[in-house]
């Protein structure tokens, strides 16, 4: 039986992950680095799932869920996206997002559209410091 594998990235981004989570899933910031062809949509058929684990949330040494927000999404043609994004802390204050994609989505279209969110939440996370 042949193991079936979705598609797949991984991030690293040099703040807290507390950071990378507030710009992942504030509503006024995500419209900035959500790529086309996805958008913001209460009524839409997708779902982004954003979590936020910590490496000890309970003493144990165990990973452990800190916060979750999930975004609806739509896009022009009607498709249905669900993505699950995992950030979790990095030694020396640095975060990993793990993005997995549920559905259709060629290796193509997942590393474009990783590179243009990517991009455009690093940005938003340094305009966030820039004074002014």
């Amino acid at each position: 039986m042949a193991v079936q594998t979705r598609p797949h990235a991984v991030v690293d981004f040099g703040v807290v992950p507390e950071l990378v989570f507030e710009a992942l899933t504030d509503p006024g910031r995500v419209a900035r680095w959500l790529p086309a062809p996805l958008r913001l949509d209460e009524d839409g058929p997708g779902l982004l799932r954003v979590r936020l684990h910590t490496t000890d949330a309970d003493g144990t040494g165990d990973p452990g869920l800190r916060h979750q927000r999930v975004l609806p999404v739509a896009t022009d043609s009607g498709d249905a996206w669900y993505a699950n994004l995992v950030i979790t802390p990095l030694p020396d204050a640095r975060s990993r997002v793990d993005l997995a994609v549920l559905g259709d989505c060629a290796r193509e279209q997942l590393d474009d559209l990783v590179g243009r969110a990517v991009a455009a939440v690093r940005d938003d996370i340094a305009e966030s410091f820039t004074p002014g």
